[in-house]
This record gives C-alpha cells, structure tokens and sequence, in this order.
C-alpha cells in the first residue's frame, strides 16, 4: 500500500517509468520477427507462401517436426543464411519453447532477411494444440 501512496505521490516520477517499462515490453514483443499462432503457420503453410524452419538440434527434428520444415540448427543460422536468403517466401521461426526464435530473427535480420515470423510457443505450443509432427 506503501508503493502505491509513493506512486500516486510523486505520479511525476511514476509516468517516466511506466512508459519505459511499456516501451520495452513492446520491443522485447516484436523482436526478430512478428509472432503468429499455429493456426496462421498451417494456412501459410498450405499456400506455399512459407519456408518453416526448425532451430532445434537434428535429434529433436528428428524425433518430431511440423511437415515441410528444414532443420537448420539455431548455432549455424548464419552459417546456413544463404539457404534462407534465396527463398522469397516468408520465414517462419520454430524452436522448442519459443524462446530462440526472437534472438534467432534479430540475427537473420541483421543479415538482411526482413520478411520473419516466429511460432508462439514453439513445438510445444504445436503439439499442445493436438497438431501432428512427422
């Protein structure tokens, strides 16, 4: 109850700091690449319109992976960039959690690959949602 009396009391300090703090929840949200749910990954999908790419290591892809998916393992991304760059399609990031994905879109990014969406929730978010890897 304290902190909220001292919020209220000095608002004038209070404003700065609730800006700051939305102003990077918003660019912590956007980073490496718009985020969509699965369902929007299946219709890209299905219109050819999308080259999904997993990030997980090649005995995890092997074990389960979304239809149509190239494993490019996320520690050789930039190696591997070339591949992606030829593709004029959209880039789909997929990893376990969700949480490479972002890291991983800033770096393709940084090479000039621009048109990137990642998969929130990652695999686990596919498979939570009853959807079939291969």
């Amino acid at each position: 109850m304290e902190l909220v009396n001292f919020l209220i009391e000095h608002f004038y300090l209070s404003m700065p700091l609730l800006v700051v703090i939305i102003l990077f929840l918003y660019s912590s949200s956007n980073k490496g690449g718009k985020k969509i749910s699965p369902q929007t990954l299946i219709a890209l999908s299905n219109a050819d319109d999308a080259m999904i790419i997993d990030l997980r290591d090649s005995k995890a892809f092997e074990g389960g992976h979304i239809t149509a998916s190239t494993n490019i393992p996320e520690k050789d991304l930039i190696r591997r960039s070339n591949e992606i760059s030829k593709s004029n399609k959209t880039i789909i990031l997929v990893c376990e959690m969700g949480n490479v994905s972002p890291n991983a879109g800033e770096s393709l990014n940084k090479e000039g690959i621009k048109d990137i969406l990642i998969l929130r929730g990652g695999i686990n978010q596919w498979t939570m949602d009853n959807l079939p890897l291969v």
